[in-house]
């Protein structure tokens, strides 16, 4: 009974006083624009990055010096977790604090809905300045996720930005010019998204060759293949055939990446804002590596080599050099920036505020919740991780010691019959609480379209990306 009780602590909804509309605008009794302390929010969003391949979190590469030492400055959470590892489906969570059956993110609306408030429309009514700039169609403004930025850059739809190389660079140089001209007497929330290192790992030099050292020639030996499963996918085929080869041209993304975000925090260490500043790194899902023969890609199933990422928070108030081993989520980046600026909540979070956690208090949780969009659901604990497949006649379940089994590949369900029971009982209450919180969401999706188009730019782009897309031939 305590372990229910705690899932449906964690789980349950964010309370704060004078909460903001579905709408995003000020509810009745909520702070009015100029709100909050005025805390600037600098969040940067890797795409694709796994926590275990950078130095802060114990990788061998030196592939992120300057995110080791952002971390270094402020709190790193050592168990942080995508709720959803698809681009689309985790930036939905990431920017508006609901899980899928609170958003209305799913097959058949694969978009941010424009009833949800987001961290942006929050803000921006409590007087921010609202600005993104981004790489990766997946998070385009005909999808929803612009809404509260006053300004919302689409780097590939500018044809002088060929490259992914191209489109990084801008995203700097664009911030670094924003954090200059920065003042304090008007907050902002500056988004920046880099797509690196998605697949195709193509690292511009001279990170291509800084990890062609002994661990480069090692590993499997890979088959040219069709899809993501037993080799690396065709169109990615570079003549290399071992698996370590790919996995240097990852962390040769990771070190290109990681040289640009370097820049960033250098013009905000320059800048007039740099002590009323609050800086969030994270990403939007992991990625595989050929662990469980799924090769450079993410999302199709609900392991952690896809699930767990990095989440460093530095600034004002935020303890330096402090470690936490709390479980931390996407879903939690919504309440802990607004908590973090005093502004009101909008109702219904999935998430919490891991400001405590950064003090070094512990969450009242012991577990978070995972989706896909193949319909896999899980709940997973510091040991114990259950995952449910659809079957046509219901779920089938497999149960994981990450403890023991930290590769998750062997299904320990039936040797271990009791704790199976109470991983299930846990997961059902999570999933009788979604399928409530569906009902109520159906209401708000009624004669909403199921699809959406796309330009022939952002279809190439999606293509290039690996991706198929409803919409794009």
């Amino acid at each position: 009974m305590r372990r229910a009780l705690l899932l449906l602590a964690a789980l349950g909804l964010a309370a704060c006083p004078a909460p903001a509309s579905r709408s995003g605008k000020a509810a009745a009794g909520a702070r009015s624009a100029g709100a909050g302390n005025r805390l600037n929010v600098l969040l940067v969003t890797i795409d694709t990055l796994r926590a275990d391949h950078l130095g802060a979190y114990g990788y061998a590469r030196a592939t992120s010096p300057k995110i080791d030492a952002l971390a270094s400055r402020g709190v790193l959470f050592e168990q942080a977790y995508t709720y959803w590892p698809k681009t689309r489906g985790s930036f939905v969570a990431l920017l508006t604090g609901r899980l899928a059956a609170q958003s209305g993110y799913g097959k058949s609306h694969p978009r941010l809905l424009d009833f949800n408030a987001t961290l942006a429309s929050v803000l921006h009514d409590a007087g921010y300045d609202t600005t993104a700039v981004v790489d990766n169609p997946n998070v385009a403004a005909s999808l929803g996720y612009s809404k509260g930025f006053v300004r919302y850059r689409e780097t590939w739809e500018e044809a002088a930005l060929a490259s992914e190389v191209d489109r990084s660079r801008a995203i700097t140089r664009d911030a670094v010019s924003y954090l200059r001209a920065a003042s304090k007497d008007h907050p902002f929330l500056l988004w920046l998204h880099y797509v690196n290192p998605h697949a195709p790992y193509e690292p511009p030099a001279p990170f291509d060759a800084a990890f062609l050292d002994a661990e480069a020639t090692r590993g499997p030996l890979l088959q040219a293949v069709n899809g993501f499963h037993g080799g690396v996918p065709k169109q990615w085929a570079k003549g290399e055939r071992s698996l370590g080869f790919y996995v240097s041209q990852y962390d040769g993304e990771i070190a290109a990446v990681d040289a640009e975000v370097g820049q960033v925090l250098e013009a905000l260490e320059h800048s007039a804002v740099r002590d009323q500043t609050l800086v969030l790194l994270t990403s939007d899902h992991g990625e595989s590596l050929g662990e469980h023969g799924y090769f450079f890609d993410h999302g199709e199933n609900l392991f952690d080599p896809s699930l767990r990422i990095p989440l460093v928070m530095a600034g004002p108030g935020i303890e330096r050099g402090r470690r936490s081993s709390e479980l931390a989520s996407t879903l939690d980046l919504v309440p802990t920036v607004l908590d973090a600026v005093k502004v009101s909540y909008p109702p219904d979070l999935g998430g919490t505020s891991l400001l405590g956690a950064a003090r070094g208090e512990t969450l009242a949780r012991d577990r978070l919740p995972g989706q896909n969009d193949r319909n896999l659901l899980a709940a997973w604990d510091r040991r114990f991780k259950l995952v449910a497949t659809p079957t046509e006649s219901g779920s089938s379940y497999a149960l994981y010691d990450r403890e023991l089994d930290p590769g998750e590949t062997r299904d320990v369900g039936p040797a271990n019959p009791e704790q199976l029971r109470e991983e299930r009982r846990e997961l059902e209450l999570f999933r009788e609480r979604i399928d409530a919180q569906l009902v109520r969401t159906r209401r708000l999706l009624e004669g909403r379209p199921e699809g959406e188009e796309h330009n022939a730019a952002a279809c190439e782009k999606f293509k290039a990306l690996g991706y198929v897309v409803p919409g794009c031939s």
